[in-house]
């Protein structure tokens, strides 16, 4: 077989595997280091810190683009089923809670009891915990998740007390995860990804959708995602 007979797409998806094989090991192996600190204040283990959450960052970042692909393609088993929401939100606090924790963070939730709703569980989780590590990248002390619904939409909002999104991000939605900016680093892909997942959310006529705003109740950014 030639070179160019290769199907491009299933070659870079089975490297996007093994690179997020091999991130999964380091992350492990820095979860490990981190705890080996007897300082936590020490710059070593800030700088440990600051590896074990780019690591997972972009763990993160490869599971989002081989989703993407599989959605694109129409072959991503979409599966809605009914979730307790409060339980639901105190695993993707989980999730986020050590990273946090470590880096003098407070976070936390609040959804009413009882509440219980249909959507994508993986998607959902991936796109809401994805958020919650953005707000702890720019927040200064405080992310919370707050889960209720709103005009008969599930809504997640996951608010910092940090400098907020900047004006061109606000601006441009529903497009702000389509760009690129060589002056951050940032491909957008996070929000992209939560745009793509709400979306496919559609119940008698509404679809999911996701806003960005500024202010809130920690006076930070916010991010919203609403699912029907």
């Amino acid at each position: 077989m030639e070179p160019t007979d290769l199907d491009i797409n299933t070659f870079l998806v089975a490297s996007i595997h093994d690179m997020k094989n091999s991130l999964s090991v380091m992350h492990t192996l820095l979860d490990d280091a981190v705890h080996l600190v007897d300082d936590p204040e020490s710059p070593a283990s800030k700088q440990l810190g600051q590896a074990l959450y780019e690591s997972q960052r972009v763990n993160d970042n490869l599971i989002q683009l081989v989703s993407l692909y599989k959605i694109n393609q129409k072959f991503y088993p979409f599966d809605p089923l009914e979730y307790d929401v409060a339980d639901f939100a105190a695993e993707a606090v989980s999730r986020v809670a050590p990273l946090a924790k470590f880096r003098r963070i407070s976070i936390g939730h609040d959804c009413p009891p009882g509440l219980r709703w249909y959507f994508d569980r993986e998607l959902i989780f991936g796109a809401i915990v994805q958020a919650l590590r953005n707000g702890m990248r720019y927040t200064r002390s405080k992310v919370h998740l707050q889960i209720q619904v709103e005009n008969d939409m599930l809504e997640f909002r996951i608010e910092d007390d940090g400098p907020g999104y900047p004006p061109h991000m606000l601006a441009s939605q529903p497009h702000a995860g389509l760009g690129v900016s060589f002056t951050t680093g940032s491909t957008g892909l996070g929000l992209y990804f939560s745009t793509v997942v709400a979306r496919l959310h559609r119940n008698r006529g509404r679809m999911g959708t996701t806003r960005l705003d500024n202010g809130g109740a920690l006076g930070g950014g916010v991010f919203v995602m609403h699912l029907p």
